[in-house]
Formats: structure tokens, C-alpha cells, sequence
């Protein structure tokens, strides 16, 4: 245990060995001890000058003629009878009263002095009648003795006298101990309320007071109230001056009257005392002790369980803090920063630091929480259901209380807000663990304080998160620019290529000096880094790994421990759906995530957060040198938004439905349009995943829910910059998630074919789609990429296709099957699963792709025709589908239920055709299909056949492609007569690497001759010279015109040749 929780729990504050100089109550100023002597007639004296100014007051606001009832010329003094208060054995000498004048005849109703003697009764609960004496009106001492008709009365005059015998009365002369408090604190604090409620009272129309009178009572109450408090200073701070009073019996009084406490604000009795003691600086001495037993009390709840009993504790802070002298005290008590020196962990700052204590409550390891998802399977929705909302309320009581805690504090200016924000900084610091996919556990902060403390921070971050909020102007970007507690040096960079410097260049700044909305906003940006978006990564693991089990515990003969395990891991997915998706987390986090998305914009655009001025794409190739915000930006930052709007989107997409998202496509567009401001090709890929979540209508995505909001759709519909901009960013951006793995291709790949093709059937995006093919370079690299792409999609999937028949009839064959060795019997079920997986996501993205193809083509023609590299290209990948689907092998892909796998051979075969009826009256395209490897004339009168039986196509198409087969035919007939006639080809006219004859020769910068089809072909997949591996773009190429001269009359004198004969 901590050495501060060791002095909270023995009710220890950092004033008690200073204190031990005067008794053990005050805070030393660092004088030398005086004598005892010397110290309790200071005291005294103070007393007597409290209650001399109490007098004085009350004289003030007394009319001349009133009368008096009670003289103080003989009161004894506080100094008087210093010997007598010292052996504290009997009471105060009674006041001398002066003779009373006859009385005057008594009038019907109640006279002035009268109703004033009775309001200080009920305030004072004290009498100087004997016959007013009862259990609530305490007769004093000194006038038990009286007769009736020597009875003084209350008032102005003698009422500060009166008040200070009570408080110095020996408990042995209160009668009835339980209705008269011993601690004088306890006493002057019921006396304060009273006087309130008597002034309360006085303001009442229905009392018949003169307003003379009216104002003295006022006055007199008011005046009794300011002696109360400057009383219950003097008790808390020097409690040796009341008899009876010694030891902490104030001090604990105190905080009975704190912790009883019903209403939000501080009690008024609470900030009075205050005031005085800040006078003294005394707070701290008086409260810190009372924080530190509140604390203590915080920490001994193990686990820190939602359930358990916390909240008192938390309220009564947040009562005090409302104070801001109670504020400061509260961040100035030991341990409220985690002191340096090892362990500098999250763990130690989570259960060793204030803040900490009070975030700590949550979800995490609580035996309660888990015992509400018990036997989860056997449990009705609706009763899981109410078990969550259960968990979202306690912790929506412990995200306010210490939300409220925190702004409380922050309000308290200068040094409290700055306590504060070192914590926040140090948490951050401490838990970099956290960044880490698998971080551990033991030295970091629970996911359930991050959940709690990022929530406390977008609340924090709330006056400036409105959409176009002014408040936002204020964020200082430059603060990535300074080396700050918060983004390490070594971070990945935004900008950067992973080559940054090894040494932290960034400015010497103090971070104090930036403003509260900068430092909150960044903290925050942080804290959700380091929680949330790791949480959410953990989410949809577990969520992966449910569905495996669900699977492998649906399997016959399945292991009955799987079942545990699944509902262990179902019970841990319910807890994070309360802490996670939470809606009004989801909502805070969608909110900064927006103003995230306008701070970057902003930064690379240099304009100001929001600005709605026009936009010029692509942007300038990004300067570190000159825009040093633009270095330092971390790359996560983008990420992290990225991460939450997806999924938001997947999980909870109706919690998107009230935003408007122009700055997160603006931002999407400027990264898209210029990749040089994103390195990473992964987080370019991530953003078209939010394109397809988010912005895509879910009837546009056969296979994946999307969000599609209202606000999205418009936008995709009718914003400008999207409409120039999107599609051939997206177009671009098909061919670079190359880089990003097999599988994580196929899915970005297949998210940007369903944005495409919805483009597509918007008339505001038709022209971009068709500006593209007029950059011969993006659109030869983006055609050469998808046709790739078809053909090795369509190839993979129809080799596994007949592997999988071959395996599903094995199993088919029941005795065949259950004679293998169990071993080669689960092999087996693996490998199809791999393949059935594999098939399944390639023929997915097939069918998206080839459908793209067709559409693309159906009005860009002329760059495939023009350009003999691309009508090579597709050629080769249209004969190749058409020969694995109608050709020899086709009934080798007939599988058990091809639905599942997405296998739709009429509907790929049907677009196939499309796309080469698109190019049917183009001479050359009619003879690239006859001449190209994969031509096979019986295939395609096969297909035709197959065409015409199936009705695929309108019936005028299908006579399109009856004559447009025998066209093929009859120029394949064509080639094959010009082949022999040019008999063997002299090896200078062919091509080095495929040995065909050259239409188009360019020479090389290594001095070797290619063709120019062969050549852009293997530039598309490597930029380098395939002889000598030298770098090598294509333009470096030059025409080899005297070489295709000489081909082309080669040729023409073979032909005459042939003809001849």
C-alpha cells in the first residue's frame, strides 16, 4: 500500500507533524514554539475580539429608543477567570442583569420584543425563562433561579453573550444529551439554518412587525450567523478555546455535517467556514484529512465494482469541490499526482492517485457484472437486456460524478486547473502500453477506467465539439510541434515514410503555454487512442472468435467444454456492449471524431477549423520543411477516426443517422486525391472502408449491412468536390491496396467496386468516370490492375471450385468417409473449409469486378483500342474466362449448392459476353480476339449456343454475338493464313521475352528492343528493365521506327510471296 493511502487510513494529513507544535490542531508557520501560556492568550484574545465585533454589529443595527434588556459591563471576558476555564470545572459566571422597570400595561398581540425573544429561542434553542424551559429550550445555568417575574428576555442586545455561554457550556449541564450536540461545530452549524429560516420568516407578509423592527431582527440574525461561522473556525482551528471541545470532536463533527449533506451545491454553513479559514490558510490543515478519509474509504472497495456502495463518497466530493478553496485543497493533497520514481505505471496511477481511485470503477474483473451473464445461452433477450442497461446506468453515475468533480476543479483556476491537467498528461504517459495489440495487463490502467476517463474528457471537450463551433478555432495545432508529454518523438507520422529522425527535433515549449481547449482537445485525441480504439480492435476479435466456436460447437460430436468457453467469452462480449456501445459514448466519441476530421483538414488545406472556401484537388506535394505541423502529425490520429466512424457504422449504424459528415468526405477526398499527405497505403484503404460503411445505400452491397445515412447519400449525390474527385480517386486507389495483403485486398477491393459501381448511376459523376481514360498513364495502370485482378480472381476460384466436388463427394460417400483416421477425416474438413473460405471471398469480388468491367466498357472504349497494350490485355482475360466456363472443364465446377460459395457462372458468363459486344465493331478488337492464345473457335460457338438456350441476353444481342463469333472466325482464319504466309520470323523482329512478332518497337535505355505492348505490360507489375533490373519507366522508351519500318515491309513482302504462289 501506498505511503499517502497509509496516512489516509490513519486519518493523517501533511499538516499533523507541523502541527504538533500547538497542540496537534494548527498548521505551523515555521516560528519557534511559544509557551502554552503564550499560545491560549492569543487565543483567547482572538475569541474576545470575534465577540466584541459580533456586539458591535448588532449595536449598529439597534434603534436608539430600543429598549435594553441586559447590560455587558459586567460579562466576564474570555481572559476573565482564565483559572476557572482551565480546570474547565464550573460553568461560565452568570451575566448581572440590571433592574427591570415596572411593566406596562400588556396590549392584545404580541409586541416587538416579544416575537424577537421568541425567534432567537427557536434559532438558539436557548431560554432565560425558567418557565420557557423544555427539552428543545435549554435554560442556561445562570438563570435557573430567577422567579418568572424576574425573566429577561432575548434580544439584540444580549444575544452574542448568550450565544457564547451555550457553546461553552459543560456537557454535564445539558440535559437530555441526545437533542443537545456536544461538538460546538455540530451546535453553530443547526444554529446558522435556524437563523435562516428565521429571516425567511421575517420576509413574510402575514407578519405584523414594524420595518424598523423587521430590519433589526435581520440585522440580529444576520450577525448571529457570521458569529456562528467565525465561531466554528475558531473550534475547528483552535479547539482548546471552548471547554469540552479538545481533541478532533469538531473537526469529525464537521464531516458528519458534510457527508449528511442532501442538497448538490456546498452547504452555505460549509463555504462560510471556508472563508474564514482561507483567511487563516488554514483549509488545507482543516480538509485535506477529511479528503484523504474519503478516499481511503474509495480504496478499500476491492474489487472496485460497479455495485458496491461508492456513490455516497463521490457526491459528498463533489459537494466540497463546488467550493473553489475546497477545489484547491482537493488537487493539493498528497497523492493526488503519482509521485516519480518506479513503478511509473497505469496500473499505480489507476489505484494510487485521486483521480485514478474514483475512475477505477467499472466492468473490469467484477464478479457481480459477470454473474449477471451467467448461463448466457439459457437467458431471454429482454433479460440480458435490462442486465445491460443496469451496468450503462452505474456507469453513467460514475462518468457524471466524476465528470462534475473534474469541471469543478478545473473552475478552480491557477493552480488546481493545472494539477489537473498534469494528471490527465501523466495518465496518458504512463499507459503507453496500451498502444500495443496484446499490452500487458498487469501494469496498465483497466479498460474500464479508459472507457470512464475518455467519456469525462468529451464531455470536457463538449462546448467546442458543435458543428462549426467558434470554440474550435481556438485548437493550436503548432502544439504537435513542441515536445509534449503526450505524442512520443518516435510515433508514426502521417506525412512521413517511416525514416523520421532518431531524435526528437521538435520545439522546447513549456505546454502550460497553450491554451485549455488545445491541451483538452489533445488529451483527449490521446485518451482515445490509448481506451477506446484499442477496446474496439478487442471487440471484433472476440466477436470473430465467438463465431468460431459457435461453429465448432454446432459440429457433431463436439467437445462439451467448448460450450463453457463459449458462454464465458459471450458474458465478456455483453460487458463490452454496455461499456462500448453505449450510446451516448458512440455519440460523444462520433462528435470528435467530426472535429478531428476538420482540425486535419485544416492543417493541410492552412485554413482555418471549418472553412467552407473552394477547394483546389490535388493539393501541392506536401513540405515538412515549411509546414512543420504537417511533419509532426501522427498517423493515428487519422487512423483512430477512421477506426471509430467504421465501427460505429458495422455495429451500431443508426448512431450515425444525426450527423453531417461534408468535413469527414472532405477529408477523405483531400487524402485520396493526394496521397503524398498519407503514406501508408492501409490507412488509404481504411478510408474507403468508411466510404462503403458509411456512405453507401445497403441495397448497393449485396453481401455487407451498410449504414448508408440520409446525410451520406446526399452527399455522395450532390457534392461538388466528390462529384470531380471521388471516382477516379477511388479508381487510383483500387490498384495501391496492392500492398496490403492478400485478404485484406480482396475486402478493400471489393468495398471500392460497390462505391464505383453506385458512382456509376449518379449522372454528377459520369464525367469523372470518363476524365480518367483521358490520363493515359492512371488509366492504363488502373485497366492493366483490374484485369489482373479478374483473371487471377477467376482462375483461383475455378481451380478450388472442382477440388471442393471432389471433396464433398468423398464425404458424401458416408462408409468411405468414416473408415479414414479421425486425424485425416479433420484435415480434410479443414482443408475445405480454407478452400470453401478462399472461394467464397475471391468469387465475391469476381462477380463486383467483372461487372465493373462491363459497365466501364459499355462507354470507354477507344483507351483499350488505342492503346495495344490494354487490348491485349483484355483479350487475353475475356478468352480466358469464356474457356473456364463453357469450355471442356466447365462441368468440373458444378459443386453442392454453388450459391454459397457466390458462384453465379450465368451471370459472369453473361457480363463476359457484354463487355465483348462493347467492342464487337473495332477491326482490331476482332482480331486481337482471333490471334490471342486463349481463342478456341468451337469454345465460342459453344457459348454462343449457350447464350441463345439461356436467354441471358436480349434477343438482338443475341444475334450480335452470333455475328460477332463468326467474325472472330473468320479473321482467325485470316491470321492463320498470314502466319503461314510469313513463315519463320527472322529472331531480330521478335520480341525478347515472348518471341512474337513486334508491331510497335521501342528501344530501351540498356539498348535492347521490345514491343511496346510487352514491355508496358511488365512495367504495370515492375519498374525496372527485365535484362538489367535497372530502374526504368516508360517514358524512357523510344521509338524504334527504323526497326518497324523494316518489320512492316518484311511483312509485306512475305505476303506477296505467299500470294505469288
Amino acid at each position: 500500500m501506498s505511503g499517502w493511502v497509509s496516512a489516509w487510513l490513519q486519518g493523517k494529513s501533511e499538516g499533523d507533524e507541523e502541527s504538533k507544535a500547538e497542540g496537534g490542531n494548527t498548521l505551523s508557520d515555521g516560528a519557534a514554539p511559544a509557551s502554552a501560556d503564550e499560545i491560549r492568550r492569543k487565543r483567547l484574545q482572538k475569541l474576545e475580539e470575534q465577540q466584541q465585533a459580533a456586539q458591535e454589529a448588532i449595536s449598529a443595527n439597534q434603534s436608539a429608543d430600543g429598549d435594553v434588556i441586559m447590560t455587558n459591563q459586567e460579562t466576564p471576558s474570555p481572559q476573565a477567570d482564565k483559572k476557572q476555564r482551565a480546570e474547565v470545572a464550573a460553568p461560565a459566571p452568570a451575566p448581572v442583569a440590571r433592574p427591570i422597570e415596572p411593566k406596562r400595561p400588556k396590549k392584545t398581540g404580541v409586541t416587538p420584543e416579544a416575537y424577537v425573544n421568541d425567534m432567537l429561542q427557536r434559532a438558539l434553542h436557548v431560554t432565560l425563562s425558567p418557565a420557557n424551559s423544555s427539552a428543545e429550550l435549554l435554560l442556561l445555568p445562570q438563570f435557573a433561579a430567577q422567579e418568572e417575574a424576574d425573566a429577561v428576555l432575548l434580544s439584540a442586545a444580549n444575544v452574542s453573550e448568550v450565544l457564547y455561554s451555550r457553546v461553552i457550556m459543560n456537557p454535564a449541564d445539558l440535559p437530555g444529551g441526545a437533542q443537545h450536540p456536544l461538538a460546538a461545530v455540530a451546535y453553530l452549524e443547526q444554529v446558522f439554518y435556524r437563523c435562516r429560516d428565521e429571516t425567511q420568516k421575517l420576509q413574510s407578509s402575514f407578519l405584523r412587525l414594524p420595518a424598523d423592527k423587521k430590519q433589526e431582527a435581520q440585522g440580529c440574525l444576520s450577525s448571529i450567523r457570521e458569529m456562528c461561522i467565525n465561531y466554528s473556525a475558531t473550534a475547528l482551528t483552535d479547539p482548546e478555546i471552548f471547554p469540552f471541545e479538545a481533541g478532533t470532536i469538531n473537526a469529525d463533527a464537521l464531516e458528519k455535517i458534510v457527508r449528511l449533506q442532501t442538497n448538490a451545491q456546498t452547504p452555505e454553513f460549509v463555504d462560510g467556514v471556508v472563508a474564514v479559514l482561507e483567511e487563516s490558510g488554514a483549509t488545507l490543515g482543516i480538509f485535506a484529512p477529511m479528503f484523504q478519509k474519503l478516499l481511503s474509504e474509495l480504496f478499500l472497495i476491492n474489487p472496485p465494482s460497479l455495485m458496491s456502495n461508492f456513490y455516497n463518497n463521490m457526491y459528498i466530493l463533489t459537494v466540497l469541490c463546488r467550493n473553489k478553496a475546497l477545489a484547491t485543497v482537493f488537487t493539493q493533497i498528497p497523492g493526488f499526482l503519482l509521485t516519480p520514481g518506479p513503478p511509473m505505471t497505469g496500473r499505480r496511477l489507476q489505484d494510487a492517485t485521486v483521480l485514478g481511485l474514483l475512475l477505477r470503477f467499472s466492468c473490469n474483473q467484477d464478479p457481480a457484472i459477470t454473474q449477471m451473464f451467467a448461463n448466457i445461452t439459457k437467458r431471454t433477450k429482454n433479460d440480458v437486456d435490462n442486465s445491460i442497461l443496469t451496468i450503462r446506468n452505474k456507469l453513467d453515475s460514475v462518468q457524471s460524478t466524476v465528470s462534475d468533480i473534474v469541471t469543478l476543479l478545473l473552475k478552480a483556476g491557477g493552480p488546481a486547473r493545472e494539477q489537473v491537467l498534469a494528471w490527465l498528461e501523466q495518465a496518458m504517459q504512463v499507459n503507453v502500453e496500451r498502444v500495443k495489440e496484446n499490452p500487458d495487463v498487469n501494469i496498465t490502467a483497466t479498460n474500464g477506467m479508459f472507457i470512464n476517463l475518455t467519456m469525462v474528457l468529451l464531455k470536457l471537450c463538449g462546448p467546442f465539439l458543435a458543428p462549426k463551433s467558434k470554440k474550435a478555432q481556438l485548437i493550436k495545432t503548432e502544439y504537435f510541434t513542441t515536445q509534449n508529454p503526450l505524442f512520443p518523438f518516435d510515433e508514426t507520422r502521417l506525412v512521413g515514410s517511416g525514416t523520421e529522425n532518431a531524435q526528437d527535433d521538435r520545439q522546447v515549449l513549456n505546454v502550460s503555454d497553450f491554451n485549455f481547449i488545445t491541451r483538452c482537445y489533445f488529451i483527449t485525441a490521446r485518451a482515445m487512442h490509448l481506451g477506446p480504439v484499442g477496446m474496439m480492435g478487442q471487440y471484433m476479435r472476440l466477436l470473430r472468435q465467438l463465431s468460431y466456436y459457435q461453429s465448432r460447437m454446432n459440429a457433431p460430436n463436439a467437445d462439451p467444454r467448448l460450450k463453457a468457453h463459449f458462454d464465458q467469452m459471450a458474458a465478456a462480449k455483453m460487458i463490452m456492449d454496455a461499456e462500448l456501445l453505449h450510446p451516448d459514448f458512440l455519440h460523444e466519441m462520433i462528435r470528435f471524431s467530426l472535429l478531428t476530421c476538420a482540425v486535419v483538414n485544416s492543417i493541410c488545406t492552412r485554413s482555418d477549423v471549418f472553412d467552407e472556401s473552394t477547394l483546389a484537388l490535388p493539393l501541392p506535394a506536401p513540405d515538412t520543411q515549411v509546414d512543420t505541423v504537417l511533419k509532426y502529425i501522427p498517423e493515428h490520429l487519422v487512423d483512430d477516426l477512421c477506426s471509430v466512424l467504421k465501427f460505429v457504422a458495422r455495429l451500431q449504424p443508426k448512431a450515425l443517422n444525426a450527423f453531417e459528415l461534408k468535413e469527414l468526405l472532405k477529408m477523405i477526398i483531400i487524402f485520396l486525391s493526394s496521397p503524398g499527405y498519407v503514406h501508408s497505403p492501409h490507412l488509404r484503404a481504411k478510408m474507403s472502408e468508411v466510404l462503403f460503411n458509411i456512405f453507401l445505400p445497403s441495397e448497393e452491397s449485396e453481401e455487407r449491412e451498410t449504414a448508408g445515412t440520409a446525410f451520406g447519400m446526399e452527399l455522395l449525390m450532390t457534392d461538388s468536390l466528390a462529384q470531380q474527385h471521388l471516382a477516379p480517386c477511388l479508381l487510383g486507389l483500387y490498384g495501391d491496396v496492392e500492398q496490403t495483403g492478400f485478404y485484406e485486398k480482396l475486402e478493400h477491393r471489393y468495398n471500392i467496386a460497390c462505391l464505383l459501381k453506385y458512382l456509376w448511376k449518379l449522372n454528377g459523376h459520369k464525367s469523372a468516370f470518363l476524365r480518367i481514360s483521358e490520363d493515359r498513364e492512371n488509366f492504363v495502370k488502373f485497366a492493366h490492375g483490374l484485369m489482373n485482378h479478374i483473371n487471377s480472381l477467376v482462375t483461383d476460384a475455378l481451380i478450388a471450385l472442382p477440388e471442393i466436388k471432389v471433396l464433398q463427394e468423398e464425404m458424401q460417400d458416408v462408409a468411405r468417409w468414416m473408415a479414414l483416421d479421425e486425424t485425416v477425416r479433420e484435415q480434410k474438413q479443414s482443408l475445405l473449409s480454407d478452400k470453401e473460405r478462399t472461394v467464397t471471398s475471391s468469387l465475391q469480388l469476381a462477380n463486383e469486378t467483372v461487372h465493373m468491367m462491363s459497365y466501364l466498357t459499355s462507354e470507354i472504349q477507344e483507351p483499350f483500342v488505342k492503346m495495344p497494350e490494354l487490348e491485349d490485355r483484355l483479350v487475353t482475360m475475356l478468352n480466358s474466362v469464356i474457356v473456364k466456363l463453357t469450355g471442356p472443364r466447365g462441368l468440373e465446377l458444378k459443386v453442392n449448392n454453388p450459391e454459397q460459395y457466390k458462384f453465379r457462372p450465368k451471370v459472369m458468363l453473361k457480363e463476359i459476353v457484354q463487355t465483348l459486344l462493347h467492342f464487337a465493331h473495332y477491326p482490331s478488337f476482332l482480331k486481337a480476339v482471333a490471334t490471342n492464345g486463349f481463342y478456341d473457335g468451337p469454345v465460342f460457338r459453344k457459348c454462343a449456343q449457350i447464350v441463345a438456350r439461356t436467354q441471358l441476353l436480349e434477343p438482338t444481342d443475341v444475334q450480335k454475338f452470333d455475328g460477332f463469333v463468326a467474325e472472330v472466325e473468320e479473321a482467325a482464319e485470316g491470321a492463320a493464313n498470314l502466319e503461314e504466309a510469313l513463315g519463320e520470323i527472322p529472331e531480330e523482329f521478335l520480341d525478347p521475352l515472348v518471341f512474337t512478332l513486334m508491331k510497335d518497337p521501342v528501344l530501351l535505355p540498356s539498348g535492347y528492343t521490345m514491343d511496346r505492348s510487352c514491355i508496358t505490360q511488365h512495367l504495370m507489375n515492375d519498374q525496372s528493365d527485365p535484362f538489367t533490373r535497372v530502374p526504368l519507366t516508360m517514358d524512357q522508351l523510344q521509338p524504334n521506327t527504323d526497326l518497324k519500318a523494316t518489320i512492316e515491309q518484311w511483312i509485306q513482302e512475305q505476303q506477296q510471296k505467299h500470294a505469288a504462289k
